[in-house]
């Protein structure tokens, strides 16, 4: 038997190894778990921002007959949005359809409009444009 077949346990390399690997384990595990946070949170504020845009649209409905024309304001968190009414009529190449509008709310829009669409939905009736 020689001496080294009595010893047992690890050489100190075979352990600074094992510590790597379970350390980059670790980090692994940190990164997803924060990158599945920051992406619930991005969920959650564009979930936040549709209802907000929901609730825009559902306002200027209720607030009487519709009409061509632009709305701005700002939402909760600051960022500027433009609700946008149009006659749907033209698009569907017959204008003497009923009154049909397009309602859109676009989020980071300026004074002409152009951002990004949030929500958009259409409605019948109101005034004759």
């Amino acid at each position: 038997m020689r001496a080294r077949d009595a010893e047992s346990g690890f050489t100190i390399a075979e352990v600074l190894v094992a510590f790597a690997v379970a350390s980059l384990g670790a980090l692994l595990a940190l990164e997803i778990a924060g990158s599945t946070t920051s992406g619930v949170r991005r969920l959650e504020a564009a979930r936040a921002s549709l209802d907000e845009a929901e609730g825009v649209a559902l306002r200027r409905i209720a607030a009487g007959p519709l009409g061509p024309g632009l709305t701005q304001g700002r939402f909760s968190d600051g960022t500027a949005w433009t609700l946008r009414v149009t006659d749907a009529r033209a698009a569907l190449g017959n204008p003497r359809l009923p009154p049909l509008w397009q309602i859109q709310v676009e989020q980071g829009a300026g004074e002409r409009g152009g951002g990004e669409p949030l929500y958009t939905t259409l409605v019948a009736g109101g005034r004759d444009g």
